[in-house]
């Protein structure tokens, strides 16, 4: 086979929009690819612990990519790599978001972490399924830094509080993507998805051009740009398809499902 290891996101193109989990005709699919031979990696802005077997529904990824490319693990939860936010970058995001009341959330090794309106956090993911609510634990008394310190940050800001973040605290250079008309990814310039693949090809000796990737959101940009084949989701943003070398169905209708029959046709032989 061509691409011998198959990166996919999670939220929004596995995962379609209120639904709790993987759907079974992608589940299905992704389990043929892997049984013919091809390795396995989601990559998600989800934490690890945000992503209990549950979610992935039967699919045993042999790698996970998670925090944006923060946090690289095998199936077995073995490390592979991880880079957390420094506290300089941690505090300035905790005192711009508590000076507005702007929800803020960190991501930890066993899941999120909400530092500054932490009710209003969760009520929002309580809206929009999968269970992500029941992993954003109240943070409020600002401590859980102290055991380890987190791997990105995820935030509910208006597009005006991210530039005035930026005027004053810019030099960190830290990055908003937006996932949400008011709702970001913070990560810091030097994470990205593309970051913790290239340390896990480096792990197996592998090389970009052997990897298929596909994604639907502004933080998958990097990761389909690096993979031998990026594939971006129907329903992705124009500026993300533009970006990628094909397109593949709505996450609605199973696009995953149909991009591995197309991909690895071997692993169908029945059609």
């Amino acid at each position: 086979m061509k691409y011998k290891l198959l990166v996919f996101d999670f939220d929004g193109t596995v995962r379609p929009t209120g639904e709790e989990r993987i759907t079974r005709p992608v589940a299905d699919a992704l389990n043929a690819v892997q049984a013919a031979g091809v390795k396995l990696a989601v990559a998600t802005g989800r934490c690890r612990g945000a992503l209990p077997p549950k979610l992935l529904r039967g699919v045993k990824p042999d790698y996970f990519i998670c925090a944006n490319g923060a946090q690289v693990e095998t199936r077995l939860g073995e490390r592979l790599y991880a880079d957390t936010m420094t506290p300089e970058e941690m505090y300035a995001l905790v005192d711009w978001c508590e000076n507005d009341e702007y929800p803020l959330a960190f991501a930890f090794d066993d899941g999120y972490y909400a530092y500054v309106e932490a009710e209003r956090m969760q009520r929002f993911y309580a809206g929009v399924g999968g269970q992500t609510a029941s992993m954003v634990f109240d943070g409020e008394d600002q401590d859980r830094h102290l055991q380890s310190m987190p791997f990105d940050a995820f935030s509910e800001i208006t597009p005006q509080g991210v530039q005035g973040f930026q005027q004053k605290y810019g030099y960190l250079g830290l990055r908003f993507l937006p996932y949400n008309p008011t709702h970001y990814d913070v990560i810091p310039q030097r994470v990205g998805k593309s970051i913790g693949l290239a340390a896990l090809l480096e792990k197996l000796g592998m090389d970009a051009a052997q990897v298929a990737a596909v994604g639907d959101g502004e933080n998958d940009v990097d990761l389909l740009a690096m993979a031998g084949c990026g594939v971006a989701m129907g329903n992705a943003p124009e500026r993300v398809k533009a970006l990628a070398d094909a397109v593949c169905p709505h996450v609605d209708e199973d696009g995953v499902a149909a991009l591995c029959r197309t991909l690895f046709p071997e692993a169908f032989p029945n059609g």
